[in-house]
């Protein structure tokens, strides 16, 4: 099971450590639990020094000031508690980002800020299509592991692979990272070939004392269900993206370049238009190399990359197919 890092804001008396005394722990997100509700106030004063801040709280009883929304989420100095009381019954929005506050200083702006337009939960995965905060235009789709506790309307924050939000439920800053690729591999289809490899790696394994018979026998039940990548890694207890299917037979490249080598040698012979009907027999082994080299696509995927590959390859077989005939003729 993928985890999510949860970032949260220290407690520190000053600005410096506002922004430094953050920790990490890991968080798993259960699918089942409830959305624990927040509130967020934007036109909240700090009750000691009366500077303008957010106050957020939710019902399991936080309570804290924070100086900006948004990473690394710095809470007020001051105080962690007050008597300010939440001004509405919804969690933090792109509504409170843009309440004519101007960001802090103290807001790492490496961080854009996106409102969420959509959650679709995809198995183990949800993919989150965003938008700019005032409600228009596209911004970017993240994929992550799980199940989050986002709505719409709720903000982000996105830097290369990672997105921060607020938890309610965790009463802090969640960091979680980008499972776009883990969730396409996890969706790949495996072979009996993919099957007998993995067990043989257990083997393996069982003889250098690393694990038990036993423990491979329970693996091996899983290994044998599994249909796609994903169902194999979760046999083996690994991340997906940790997982070693069988690598490309050699026959399969072999045909690939042979197939390639005949179709620049008729270009490089023939002319006129029948030459791409005796280029046929290299088209066809292109074909059935790229349709062999991708046992991880469903048939119909697998056939229409196979055709794309072989006719996006005439053009490259026939430009060097075409260059050898003029280097012959000249000579």
């Amino acid at each position: 099971m993928n985890t999510h890092n949860v970032t949260r804001g220290g407690t520190g008396r000053s600005f410096r450590a506002a922004r430094t005394s953050f920790t990490s722990r890991t968080y798993t997100p259960s699918p089942v639990a409830p959305r624990v509700e927040g509130w967020v106030n934007p036109n909240a004063r700090c009750p000691v020094c009366g500077a303008a801040v957010f106050f957020y709280a939710n019902r399991n009883g936080s309570r804290v000031f924070f100086d900006d929304l948004g990473p690394p989420w710095p809470k007020h100095p001051c105080t962690d508690t007050g008597m300010a009381q939440p001004s509405d019954g919804r969690a933090p929005s792109r509504h409170d980002f843009s309440a004519g506050r101007r960001s802090s200083e103290l807001r790492d702006r490496s961080w854009k800020s996106y409102a969420v337009k959509e959650v679709v939960v995809d198995g183990e995965y949800s993919r989150i299509v965003l938008h700019q905060l005032d409600g228009t235009g596209r911004g970017p789709s993240w994929t992550v592991a799980g199940t989050v506790p986002l709505r719409v309307d709720d903000i982000v924050f996105t830097r290369a692979k990672q997105m921060s939000y607020f938890d309610a439920g965790v009463g802090g800053a969640v960091v979680v990272e980008d499972a776009r690729q883990a969730a396409g591999l996890a969706r790949q289809l495996i072979t009996e070939r993919d099957r007998l490899y993995v067990i043989a790696g257990l083997q393996a394994r069982v003889a250098a004392g690393e694990m038990t018979a036993w423990d491979m026998g329970t693996a091996a039940v899983g290994i044998r269900a599994a249909r796609t990548r994903g169902e194999l890694a979760a046999a083996l207890k690994i991340k997906v993206t940790d997982l070693k299917v069988a690598p490309a037979r050699p026959g399969d490249v072999l045909m690939l370049a042979i197939g390639f080598v005949l179709m620049v040698a008729v270009t490089s012979t023939t002319n006129g238009p029948h030459a791409y009907l005796v280029m046929l027999p290299g088209l066809l082994l292109v074909a059935a190399a790229v349709f062999r080299l991708n046992p991880g696509l469903e048939t119909g995927p697998r056939v229409l990359l196979a055709v794309m590959t072989t006719l996006v390859m005439i053009c490259p077989a026939g430009c060097i197919g075409g260059a050898i005939q003029v280097e012959i003729l000249q000579r």
